[in-house]
């Protein structure tokens, strides 16, 4: 659904979507708070838009709930939330939201890229900041909160973004810290050229909806089925940019080729493919099913087969000497079925994944690089990239390997 112009309306900032829903009492419309930070929320002409606003309502619309947006300053849609006069306030990073027992934060609507900015020929950024030298970023930003927490020598603040380039170019930082999505029309209202700035890639800060205790209490249930429809709804907000695909699949494709270079490789594959290629899908799928339910047991040969596989010791290797940039790296046959991996994959049938249908479907020397993924319980970034692997390039792929990176650790090296 599009937001506004197709189905709802903007009146005096507050705006109601009429999406059908069993809850037909005005009274019992949720209302949530948001404010005004482009790309994330903004105006356009007289409607609400923007990523995380597009992102929002299409979550909404697929679970067919009724909702209402008033536009409120950020202080005061925390308050309001906190007193029960709202249900929830978007968009917002973990660290506004801290206060678990008052409420819980969704996955992420959508991804703020923080960049170091410097005057300094590049590569010089990191070791600016670990030497103490004074850097800024944007009163009230979530770069600022960080900088003060991680003990940041921060020389003052700006009121913008333009004033805070107006800061570095002037010589009073050494560098500003601010998000990559604000800084090309910060530049252009300070009038600064950009041959002139390096930049470097820093962090990710997953923007959510923090929703009130009392409304999840009221709505059981509802953050889960909420958080289902988020990778369908975010899928754009999630992908990697142009420079950030090329960084990450370069790293990719030097640990593929690390592994191609083991002679074990293609005849393993053949091997494994010439094995369960004959096997009915539905023998797959039981066998799929068993090694889920058996996967921490040490007995089970699904199991073991997989964790004792030379390939795997091989993996484990590779994923060592990475230095933390490769968080798993998975190989799998030409019929979908894991056989090696480390760590241990969840699930052994991969035919059913886009791992598999983008890559060993395709043929060979193809490649798929998967959005960004969050996940919530170590707050780390990652990013699967797959190739098709094939001994022939005239013939069907023998099978493939998913390789996922830290990417956070990927773009900034650290």
């Amino acid at each position: 659904m599009r937001l506004v112009t197709m189905a709802g309306r903007l009146l005096l900032g507050t705006l109601v979507l009429l999406v059908p829903a069993a809850r037909a009492s005005a009274a019992e419309i949720p209302r949530f708070l948001t404010n005004i930070a482009p790309p994330y929320q903004e105006m356009v002409g007289d409607s609400l838009d923007g990523t995380s606003m597009r992102a929002f309502d299409c979550v909404m619309d697929r679970l067919g709930q009724r909702y209402q947006v008033d536009l409120s300053p950020w202080l005061r849609a925390h308050e309001q939330v906190r007193q029960g006069l709202a249900q929830g306030v978007f968009s917002v990073a973990p660290d506004a939201a801290r206060d678990t027992d008052a409420g819980r934060l969704s996955l992420p609507l959508a991804l703020e890229r923080w960049v170091w900015v410097t005057t300094a020929p590049a590569g010089a950024i990191p070791a600016q900041v670990r030497t103490g030298l004074p850097v800024a970023a944007v009163l009230g930003s979530n770069q600022l909160k960080w900088l003060q927490a991680h003990e940041s020598n921060v020389d003052g603040a700006a009121r913008s973004g333009a004033q805070l380039l107006r800061m570095l170019v002037g010589g009073r930082v050494a560098a500003v810290l601010m998000d990559e999505a604000e800084l090309a029309s910060a530049r252009r209202d300070a009038g600064i050229d950009a041959t002139g700035l390096t930049i470097a890639f820093e962090r990710y800060m997953p923007l959510g909806v923090y929703f009130s205790a009392a409304f999840l209490k009221a709505y059981p249930g509802f953050l889960e089925r909420f958080n289902a429809q988020v990778p369908h709804c975010a899928a754009a907000n999630m992908a990697l940019s142009s420079a950030e695909r090329r960084t990450a699949l370069a790293v990719a494709q030097h640990v593929r080729d690390q592994l191609l270079a083991d002679p074990t490789l293609l005849p393993a594959l053949a091997a494994a493919w010439q094995a369960n290629g004959a096997k009915p899908v539905q023998q797959i799928m039981v066998e799929d099913r068993r090694y889920q339910a058996h996967r921490d047991r040490r007995d089970d040969p699904l199991v073991t087969g997989l964790r004792d596989h030379p390939l795997s010791a091989a993996l484990y290797r590779l994923r060592a000497v990475s230095g933390g940039m490769v968080s798993e790296i998975l190989l799998f046959d030409g019929a979908g079925m894991a056989v090696a991996s480390d760590p241990l994959s969840s699930d052994l049938w991969q035919a059913d994944e886009r791992k598999f249908s983008m890559t060993v479907v395709k043929g060979p020397d193809t490649a798929f690089v998967d959005n960004i993924a969050f996940d919530q319980s170590t707050s780390q970034f990652s990013v699967q990239i797959s190739f098709a692997i094939g001994g022939d390039p005239s013939a069907p792929a023998l099978g493939g390997v998913t390789i996922g990176l830290n990417i956070e650790r990927t773009l900034n090296g650290k």
